[in-house]
C-alpha cells in the first residue's frame, strides 16, 4: 500500500496519531528532505531509515516505489511540511499509480494553504491556490493580471526575501486598496498574521513591522467589482431548458458566470 502523509508545518505536536501508526508500520519511507524527516522521527520516537524523494530523482524513485508496492511492501511519502504533492513532490507518483491502477491514500493533516485561508480573515467560500509567486517581475505581472477581475481569494507561497518586491508589483497591477494578508510562521512560536490593504502591508514591511524572515503565505482578496452582466431573460431561459433540466442548467450557468447557483435555479423554475 502507498501512503502520502501530511506532516506538521511548524509545530511538531500537530502530527496525527494515524500518521505515527502508518510511519511506524511502513517498510519504506521517503521524504524530500531526510534531515527534516529525521527531526520528526526523533520527535515521535521512531527509528527508521528515510530515503530521498525530490524533484531531481522523482522519475527514477517513482519506478522504484511502484516496484516495491507490486512486491506487497508498504511505502510512505512524507511531506517536508504540509501535504505531499501540494508544491511538493508526489504528483508524478500519483499519476503513475492512477495509470497502473495502484491503490494509494492520503493521511490528512496540516496544510499551510488551508491554514492561511482561515487565518487571513478574507473570504474562504471560494479560493484558488497558485503555488509560489513567479520570480521574474514580468511573469508576476502576468500572474496578477490573471486574477485582477477574479472574485475568488488567491493564495500564494512566497520567499520572505522577495516579499517587498512582490507586494510592490502587486500594487502596480491590483491597486493600493486590494486587501492582503501575510501569514508568517504559521503554527510556530512566532506565528504572525498581518492584514490590511496592499499599501498598508508594504508600509509595514518598509517600517520593519513585518520582518523578512521565515516562511510566508500571501492571501489576496478577490475583486469586489461586479464584472458579470449576464441576464437570464425569458428567451435564454427557454433555450437552456430545451436541452437541460433546471438543476443542470443552473450548474452550467453558475460555472460560466460565477453567479449563485441557487438564485439561478429559482429564476429558471419561475413561470
Amino acid at each position: 500500500m502507498l501512503y502520502f502523509i501530511s506532516s506538521p508545518i511548524g509545530n511538531l505536536n500537530d502530527i496525527s496519531l494515524r500518521a505515527i501508526d502508518v510511519i511506524g508500520s511502513s517498510d519504506f519511507l521517503y521524504a524530500e528532505d531526510t534531515r527534516n524527516t529525521k527531526k520528526l522521527l526523533n520527535f515521535i520516537n521512531i527509528k527508521k531509515h528515510c530515503r530521498s524523494f525530490h524533484d531531481h530523482n522523482e522519475d527514477k524513485v517513482t519506478l522504484e516505489i511502484i516496484n516495491q508496492i507490486k512486491n506487497n511492501k508498504s511505502v510512505s511519502i512524507i511531506s517536508d511540511a504540509g501535504t505531499p504533492a501540494i508544491s511538493d513532490p508526489g504528483y508524478k507518483l500519483i499519476k503513475e499509480c492512477s495509470k497502473q491502477l495502484i491503490n494509494y491514500t492520503l493521511i490528512p493533516g496540516p496544510s499551510s494553504v488551508i491554514s492561511a485561508a482561515v487565518m487571513s480573515g478574507l473570504p474562504t467560500d471560494k479560493f484558488t491556490f497558485f503555488g509560489f509567486v513567479p520570480k521574474k517581475l514580468n511573469d508576476q505581472e502576468v500572474c496578477f493580471e490573471s486574477i485582477k477581475e477574479d472574485n475568488k481569494t488567491a493564495i500564494f507561497f512566497e520567499s520572505s526575501k522577495r516579499l517587498e518586491k512582490t507586494i510592490t508589483n502587486l500594487i502596480k497591477v491590483l491597486g493600493k486598496t486590494r486587501r492582503v494578508s501575510i501569514c508568517k510562521e504559521m503554527t510556530k512560536l512566532h506565528e504572525q498574521i498581518f492584514r490590511g490593504s496592499a499599501l498598508e502591508i508594504l508600509e509595514d514591511i518598509k517600517k520593519e513591522k513585518i520582518l523578512l524572515k521565515g516562511e510566508m503565505v500571501i492571501v489576496i482578496e478577490g475583486t469586489q467589482k461586479n464584472t458579470n452582466n449576464f441576464v437570464l431573460d425569458k428567451k435564454t431561459k427557454k433555450e437552456f431548458l430545451k436541452k437541460l433540466s433546471a438543476s443542470d442548467a443552473a450548474k452550467l450557468i453558475s460555472l460560466v458566470t460565477g453567479q449563485n447557483k441557487r438564485d439561478i435555479y429559482k429564476n429558471l423554475i419561475e413561470i
